[in-house]
């Protein structure tokens, strides 16, 4: 008998476990141990001590009383991201360099040692934008992650520890020049150099895996439905340049699907999984932007893969408890049907639209 080349790969949003706890994956973990590949974004450092913590972190520790926002967390967190199910993740985002160099070095060491390849990151420029490639059943499947919300300095250099950054450069835009007095909207573009780094990562993907996936932590906090120019802009350069999938995470809610050329784009699937160093809620950022229950909404992706392609590509939403304890939800639950339709609504209200069924506990994307 033949053996079957059909595959489920799993992609869920940021994974943050700032303060250890070992039942956060209970109610999870036998779906994700049954997937053939599970990625997500391991958004906090690791290590065994405590490191140094980033200037611009040291500043913001000065507006809470009697905790350091940004210590390390426990490496046995590591190991439960690995039992869990997880076996490649990226490590570029905001929260990566908390600790300094040795910390950032150390977690991913952490993740190798749990069986989880880490992406997107690494000792220079060079290893940060390597291509890492998962084989199940005969397919090749290549991740690559960057990240444009990144800490001054935290971009790989050519001898400098970092990672593969997608930097944005803000511009003011006068709606109408024939009228006065009116807001400016802020327009966003894509740094040229971040973004033919990338691309070139992407074609030698192409050249050595079956499928490419891309990891973007990026996103509009302050703005439900907003997607940046430059987001739209890179997720069509990295398709055209060759990518299959572009998982997307960063903002603390869901944001809209898009499909183009056939291929999905999800500009954000959402919080995970996030066990801050404070309860969610209370942390100090200084922004409007929707903690408590709106961010423990969040979906998984659910891709199907047969002989070496995407064949089916789907969501199913996710819920995480007061406790950060995240659950896949069935389609009975009203949770799961405020969540669909709510992506729905971002979708349209952004201008994407796409077209979604119900099939079970799944959201089915047409592409």
């Amino acid at each position: 008998m033949k053996e079957s080349t059909a595959l489920r790969l799993l992609g869920v949003g940021d994974v943050m476990i700032a303060r250890h706890d070992a039942s956060l994956f209970d109610a999870v973990a036998p779906q994700l141990q049954a997937a053939d590949v599970v990625f997500g974004n391991c958004e906090w450092p690791y290590s065994e001590e405590p490191g140094d913590t980033h200037p611009v972190e040291a500043h913001l520790n000065d507006g809470v009383d009697d905790i350091d926002l940004f210590v390390p967390g426990a490496p046995a967190s590591v190991q439960l991201l690995g039992q869990a199910g997880f076996n490649v993740m990226s490590f570029a985002n905001n929260h990566c360099m908390h600790s300094g160099y040795r910390v950032f070095l150390r977690t991913l060491e952490l993740l190798r040692e749990s069986g989880i390849a880490p992406v997107g990151a690494g000792i220079n420029s060079m290893e940060a934008l390597t291509p890492v490639v998962i084989e199940r059943a005969g397919t090749r499947i290549a991740f690559i992650a960057c990240t444009s919300a990144l800490l001054p300095g935290t971009e790989a250099g050519r001898r400098t520890p970092g990672v593969a950054p997608l930097r944005r450069h803000s511009y003011f835009e006068n709606p109408a020049w024939e009228m006065l007095g009116l807001d400016p909207r802020v327009r966003t573009l894509v740094n040229r150099d971040d973004l033919a780094a990338l691309c070139a990562s992407i074609r030698a993907a192409r050249e050595q895996a079956d499928i490419v996936i891309v990891s973007c932590h990026w996103g509009v906090l302050e703005h439900r439905t907003a997607i940046g120019d430059y987001q739209r802009e890179a997720a069509h350069a990295f398709i055209d340049s060759g990518a299959d999938l572009i998982l997307g995470h960063g903002p603390l809610t869901t944001k809209g699907i898009e499909v183009y050329r056939g291929k999905t784009i999800f500009y954000s699937l959402g919080k995970f999984l996030m066990k801050g160093p404070v309860p969610t809620g209370e942390i100090p950022v200084g922004l409007s932007v929707p903690f408590g229950e709106e961010s423990r909404k969040g979906i998984v992706a659910q891709i199907d893969i047969e002989a070496g392609r995407i064949v089916g590509t789907a969501f199913q939403p996710c819920y995480s408890d007061a406790e950060a304890r995240p659950q896949l939800l069935g389609a009975h639950e009203d949770r799961f049907v405020e969540i669909v339709e709510d992506i729905r609504r971002i979708s349209r209200e952004a201008g994407l639209d796409p077209a979604l069924s119900v099939r079970g506990d799944r959201v089915e994307i047409q592409t």
